[in-house]
């Protein structure tokens, strides 16, 4: 029993902890001043009214009181936005709730919602609901304070603009850059500005200035006031359904009265995202006809000027402009597709290029050096077969050449494949590239040439990255060779020094004490690559004469981030 106490305890526990879910302190705070503020705010609000001003079903204590919870209600506004806003909203039907906690309500609202489909639903419901009551008390209060209908309408779009519009088009300003099925966000809030701003402000400018005659309605004063906001409403979905929204637009358009329509709109969505021109041709054609027979069962008949006027405004006008833009806009993405497809082409040209360039290279050394090499292999196979046990030092020297041409020939055929790999695609292995740890036999190959070399190698030895191990063997290399190069018989000094955090590297030999005996090609290149090679890397190569006459290259690599 007492462990299902405990359990049930517990249980209990997660739930609160779920429903307050953890979350910086600050917005704790804030929510809190939010919600305190308005449940203190308002019930004073409501004392500045005199008695009967403020419609209410219920008693001023108790339209006090829960107008104060209300506000307490923002506690929850980001977990819960839609429930805050629709019992806020449904509690100015009682009479509680005020202009600041609404906007705080329907800006959480936007902010907090998603998916968009529900904001763009419930937001324009709810500004229904708000100018519904507003419109309700504006008619008690104006007589009280002697308000006329103009100052009546200003009232009103303060009231919807402060209470709802605003809130929403900034919670809105957050989203993402492709809300919903719009393609931008931008496009999403100039919708929303046409829903709000538009068609909803339309009635309550017309019921408020007195200018509509109550014979050209042919619908009942509180039928057309819901219809046309109604009606409004569409334009959220004229960019994904613009034929829908036209003919919706025009169904309407003898109910809401043309200067209040939206059928403008709908036209020009038609005319720039409809799908074909005979589409546009139907729709123009029938809003032609449907708007010449509302003037003709109306005394505009005779005001031939006036049915004119509404033509071009509201038909002509509105297509010629969408056509306008839907080409231009068909002409950008053109413009744009074309650019990019250009670009890929040129792209696939110059790698085709690149790997027929590589492919002749690959074919280059495939058929010269190879050959060589292999020809020099051949040869020092028979001198070490000829010499037999008569000449030890040739048949070694056969031997060694034999040796190293092999090599030669297994790193040729690494960099072949290479050069034949076709792209970032393919899956060959790469190249068993010579290390650092290497130096010490590629030392002991240049000795039994006959060079004198010393190697020195300090420091604690570690694994180094294949990219920095193998560049500090080729500097190790070219090094060697320069030396049989150019100072052959001279001394050699290999230096490897493992610091703290990098790895230098320095070969030097001293003057040599006559010409050389050898004569082998230079191309002047091994000292420019090895210095791309360390900079790439991030380290530091200098190459130079001594003041001996002796010559020495180093390189220094940093191993912070490796």
């Amino acid at each position: 029993m007492i462990s299902g106490k405990a359990s049930a305890r517990n249980d209990l526990r997660s739930r609160v902890r779920a429903l307050c879910r953890m979350r910086p302190w600050y917005t704790v705070v804030l929510d809190a001043v939010i919600a305190l503020g308005c449940a203190l705010l308002d019930p004073q609000i409501r004392e500045g009214f005199a008695p009967g001003e403020i419609y209410s079903p219920l008693s001023p204590s108790i339209s006090g009181w829960l107008t104060a919870a209300a506000g307490l209600l923002l506690l929850f506004r980001r977990r819960f936005p839609v429930a805050v806003a629709a019992v806020v909203t449904g509690g100015l039907l009682l009479g509680t709730g005020s202009v600041l906690t609404v906007t705080v309500a329907y800006y959480s609202l936007a902010r907090f919602t998603r998916p968009i489909r529900t904001v763009a639903i419930a937001a324009p419901l709810g500004l229904v609901t708000v100018l519904a009551i507003a419109l309700v008390h504006l008619q008690r209060l104006g007589p009280r304070h002697g308000m006329d209908g103009s100052y009546r309408g200003v009232v009103l779009t303060v009231v919807l603009l402060a209470a709802v519009i605003l809130p929403v088009l900034v919670g809105l300003r957050t989203l993402g850059r492709h809300p919903g099925w719009w393609n931008s966000r931008r496009a999403m809030l100039f919708d929303v500005c046409l829903v709000l701003l538009f068609p909803l402000a339309n009635p309550a400018a017309a019921l408020t200035a007195a200018t509509v005659n109550d014979d050209a309605l042919l619908l009942p004063v509180p039928v057309f006031a819901t219809l046309v906001p109604l009606a409004g409403l569409t334009l959220v979905l004229r960019r994904r359904y613009p034929a829908g929204v036209a003919l919706a637009a025009i169904a309407l358009l003898p109910l809401v009265l043309p200067p209040l329509s939206t059928l403008p709109v709908a036209l020009y969505t038609v005319a720039k995202y409809g799908r074909s021109r005979r589409q546009l041709l139907m729709i123009s054609g029938a809003a032609a006809a449907m708007l010449l027979g509302w003037a003709y069962s109306t005394n505009l008949r005779v005001v031939t000027p006036l049915v004119m006027v509404l033509l071009v405004s509201m038909v002509v006008v509105p297509v010629l402009l969408g056509m306008y833009r839907g080409a231009k806009q068909s002409l950008l993405v053109n413009l744009r597709e074309r650019a990019e497809r250009l670009e890929r082409e040129q792209h696939l040209k110059e790698a085709q290029a690149r790997m027929q360039e590589r492919a002749r290279i690959a074919r280059e050394m495939h058929d010269v050096v190879s050959h060589r090499v292999s020809l020099m292999v051949v040869h020092a196979g028979a001198l070490e077969a000829g010499a037999g046990g008569d000449n030890e030092v040739a048949r070694k020297t056969g031997a060694l050449i034999g040796q190293m041409g092999r090599q030669a020939l297994n790193e040729l055929r690494d960099v072949l494949n290479v050069l034949r790999m076709d792209g970032a695609d393919d899956q060959d292995p790469a190249p068993s590239l010579p290390t650092l740890d290497d130096v010490t036999t590629l030392v002991e190959e240049s000795r039994s040439t006959g060079a004198p070399i010393a190697l020195d190698i300090t420091g604690d030895p570690r694994t180094l990255p294949a990219d920095l191990s193998g560049a500090l063997y080729r500097l190790v290399q070219e090094g060697l060779t320069n030396a049989a190069k150019h100072a052959s018989g001279a001394p050699v000094r290999v230096e490897v020094r493992y610091l703290t955090d990098a790895v230098r590297v320095r070969v030097e030999n001293d003057a040599p004490h006559g010409p050389s005996g050898t004569e082998l090609p230079s191309g002047g290149r091994g000292l420019v690559g090895l210095g791309e090679r360390v900079t790439a890397l991030g380290g530091t190569f200098t190459s130079g004469g001594r003041p001996d006459g002796g010559f020495a290259i180093e390189a220094t690599v940093p191993l912070d981030g490796r």
